[in-house]
This record gives structure tokens, C-alpha cells and sequence, in this order.
């Protein structure tokens, strides 16, 4: 199965974030003893061009088969992931954008939200109301459905109306969950949350449905949507029929209200990272069975450090484990250290990694945390000379497989995908200069 890589909802925060990061430790990389090398220096096997007439903002990327996408603000496009050749492009029509972007790779299809109407920006009625779905192998659009646009005030707990895998494709409409036919478009089945709940964000997995609902609350004196005492549930459908199979606050005993900053980690099993309410530096990873029952909440402080709002979405998850990055602040140095966790979903108990003197990465800074096949591939912040860049550790044990560097003056790739004997860095986020979407490296 090739992995899917989608956007992030505060992308500009961490991009950003992580350009200032870079920064700092060039400087300071210099001034100490220097960082540690993660390995030999990669040859490029090829490069696609800039993209210098993109808009500067990216929601994706994606490896399907043999062709490697990556959506932007104003255009997709398709590359021949043996020669890195763009393959197709699709543009929206008129001035419409994309607005947000996900992908079921085994299925080869992209599914995208855009403006309703394609028209200049005082003519649009409708924002972000028509999801598109395109053909990864040619970049031919195969239908449209019309969604419903989130209310003011909403756009917390419902982001996006569109989530798609598993050969399904999930449309948030009239507050109603409808499947379709992800190559086809064709309805599957539709899916009411239970009573007294409204849907939010979903996440698709083989074999359920993840949701966020706001469900109950009393205090609707002001005649919203949503009682502001409501609070957020996970739940989860079977993806075959819409059926509800279960729903339990998400908390547990501890009630994380329905406007707090939550976002889905993993579908299945079902993470989500939660702040305590609203965008509070306290919250947790709260993560239930397949269910439904909750496991300890793995908490964003505690003796393995603090996981800092704009890392919470670097985590991981990959069977029952979860991946996290945590920061430290360390007395009487110029540089703090981030430090690669992992934690046992069903005790909530710390496995390796986490401590300041268990360093796996070099002293270099991890944003992006890749499990697949038993493996971890980790992607660090570069500093020039610090020899900070790509590392592969054994997923059980945290023990480093191998390390490899970017060459000297290449961008940050967002992500990398595994594809023959490469590695392909993409890169879609940034927001400072035109970059290459797609570089291929061999390892030495």
C-alpha cells in the first residue's frame, strides 16, 4: 500500500515555524562543536523544474503507482515518478482555488474541494462547496458533488467536507455523512450521526470510518447551530454500509469542548491530538480500540518533555504505537533538543525515546515522522554543515537502520515517499520561494 501524505491544518504555522527553526540552528550549529552527520550525502537521479507560476501555497502530496501529485492553491499536477516528467496539470476554472485536497493512492484518485461557481472572488455564492475528483494516472476529472459549505463559526469542527480511502469517498452534506463510489461517484450509503450531534472532520481507514461530533449541551441562548456547551465524541461507521458502530466523548471523563483544536492523527486505530479547550497549550492524544473503549490519554507534558502545538500533527501512528516529538528545554545550552518518543496506545506507557539523553537523531530537529514496514523514516531540520537530513530507525526498538544527508542546498522536502531503491522528496508548502516539487535521490 503506498502511504498518503495530505496537508496540514496549521501548514503555515509549522512551515513557518520550521524556516525559523532552520535558521537558529544554523547559527548555532556553528558556534558549538557541530551536529552529528545522519550519513552519506544522496545522488539526485532527477529533478522536476521550480515551479515558479504556482501560487506559494500547497495542501499535498501523493505517490500512487508510478505517478507522484501534488496539489497547490491554483493548480494539480501529475509527474512520471521514473523520469520525474510532468505527466498532466489540472487548473480549476475561472478564478476558483483549491481549497483542500486528499487522495485514496490504492485507488488512483484525488479528491479536491473548490469554489462552487469558478468565478471571480465578488461573484462567488458559494465557497469551497463543490468537491471534484480526478484521475491520478491522467489528471481527467471523473465527477463532481456538491457539498455543504461550513456555517460561520463552524469551520473548527468542520475544516473540510471531504475525506476519501478505502475505495470511498466521505461528503459532509446537510449534516449528513454520504459515501460515494470513490472512481465513480456513485452514492454507497448515507450515514446521520447519532441523535443530538452534529459531524464534523472525518478520516477514512480499511475498515472504519473515523468522525468528530459535537453532541449535547444545554446552553443555546443565543440560537446556534451548536449548543456552547456541546462537547466533541469520536466515532467510527463501517465503511461498507454508513452503519454507526460506535461513539464515546472523546475525552472520556474529562470534557474537551466541541470548539477545542482537535485533529485526527490516525483512522484506524482512531488518535486524535486534543487541546484541553480551545487552542490551550494543555491536551492530550486521546486513542480508543477497535471498540471503541478509550485508552489512556497519552498527555502533550509529562517526564518525556513537552509535544509543542505546531509538532502535535508530527506524530504518528503505525499499529499500536504512537510516534511523537518532544521538545526540552536544557539548562546552560543554546540549544534546546527535540527528542523522537514512542508510547504504547493501549497502556499509554513511554516504550523508548523521550529523554533528553536518549538522542537518536544526531541532536537534529525531526518534523516529519514516516512509520512503514517495521520502519521509521524521519526527516530533520538541515542546518548548513550539520549534516542533519533523512534518518531510518527500527520502529520497535528506535535502533537507526540508516542515515542519509540531502545534497548541499536543496530545499526541505515536506515529505519523501519510498519508490524502487529512492527516496523522492515533495515538496508543497512553501510559502517563501518557487521550489522543485519532486526531487528523486539514490542512496550511496
Amino acid at each position: 500500500m503506498t502511504a498518503q501524505v495530505d496537508d496540514l491544518t496549521s501548514g503555515r504555522r509549522a512551515k513557518r515555524a520550521l524556516a525559523r527553526t532552520a535558521a537558529v540552528l544554523v547559527a548555532l550549529c556553528s558556534l558549538t562543536a557541530g551536529c552529528s552527520s545522519a550519513g552519506e550525502e544522496m545522488d539526485v537521479v532527477w529533478d522536476t523544474a521550480a515551479d515558479r507560476k504556482a501560487e506559494q501555497t500547497g495542501n499535498g502530496a501523493w505517490l500512487s503507482g508510478d505517478t507522484l501529485v501534488r496539489s497547490r492553491f491554483d493548480a494539480v499536477s501529475g509527474y512520471n515518478a521514473p523520469t520525474g516528467k510532468q505527466s498532466w496539470e489540472y487548473i480549476p476554472p475561472g478564478r476558483s482555488a483549491v481549497c483542500h485536497a486528499t487522495a485514496d493512492t490504492d485507488s488512483s484518485v484525488l479528491v479536491l474541494t473548490r469554489d462552487g461557481n469558478g468565478t471571480s472572488a465578488s461573484g462567488k455564492s458559494e465557497v469551497c462547496a463543490t468537491a471534484v475528483a480526478l484521475d491520478m494516472k491522467n489528471g481527467r476529472e471523473i465527477w463532481q458533488a456538491p457539498l455543504s459549505p461550513s456555517e460561520s463559526g463552524l469551520h473548527r469542527l468542520q475544516p473540510y467536507p471531504v475525506s476519501a480511502g478505502s475505495g470511498i469517498a466521505v461528503l459532509l452534506t446537510k449534516d449528513e455523512l454520504h459515501a460515494v463510489d470513490v472512481r465513480t461517484g456513485k452514492a454507497r450509503w448515507k450515514a446521520s450521526p447519532p441523535k443530538g450531534c452534529v459531524p464534523g472532520r472525518t478520516m477514512v481507514a480499511e475498515h472504519q470510518v473515523a468522525a468528530l461530533l459535537a453532541c449535547g449541551g444545554t446552553d443555546n441562548r443565543w440560537g446556534d447551530k451548536i449548543p456552547r456547551d456541546a462537547e466533541l465524541h469520536a466515532a467510527a461507521f463501517a465503511p461498507a454500509t454508513g452503519a454507526l458502530l460506535w461513539s464515546t466523548p472523546l475525552g472520556g471523563r474529562t470534557v474537551i469542548p466541541w470548539d477545542a483544536h482537535a485533529e485526527f492523527v490516525s483512522a484506524d486505530p482512531l488518535v486524535v491530538a486534543a487541546s484541553q479547550s480551545g487552542d490551550s497549550d494543555s491536551g492530550a492524544y486521546f486513542s480508543f480500540d477497535g471498540n471503541g473503549r478509550p485508552n489512556p490519554a497519552i498527555d502533550f507534558s509529562g517526564p518525556y518533555g513537552e509535544i509543542q502545538p505546531d509538532r502535535r500533527l508530527t506524530a504518528a501512528v503505525d499499529g499500536g504505537r504512537l510516534y511523537a516529538v518532544t521538545f526540552h528545554r536544557v539548562r546552560n545550552s543554546r540549544v534546546d533538543a527535540y527528542r523522537l518518543a514512542t508510547f504504547d496506545l493501549a497502556s499509554g506507557e513511554l516504550l523508548w525515546g523521550g529523554t533528553v539523553d536518549d538522542d537518536r537523531l544526531d541532536r537534529c530537529h525531526p518534523y516529519r515522522v514516516l512509520p512503514r514496514d517495521g520502519q521509521l523514516t524521519i526527516l530533520t531540520v538541515v542546518p548548513r554543515d550539520s549534516g542533519c537530513g533523512l534518518y531510518v530507525l527500527d520502529a520497535a526498538t528506535g535502533e537507526r537502520r540508516d542515515g542519509h544527508t540531502f545534497p548541499e542546498g536543496d530545499d526541505l522536502p515536506d515529505t519523501v515517499f519510498t519508490y524502487k531503491d529512492w527516496f523522492i522528496g515533495a515538496r508543497y508548502g512553501s510559502y517563501w520561494a518557487p521550489e522543485k516539487p519532486f526531487t528523486a535521490y539514490e542512496r550511496r
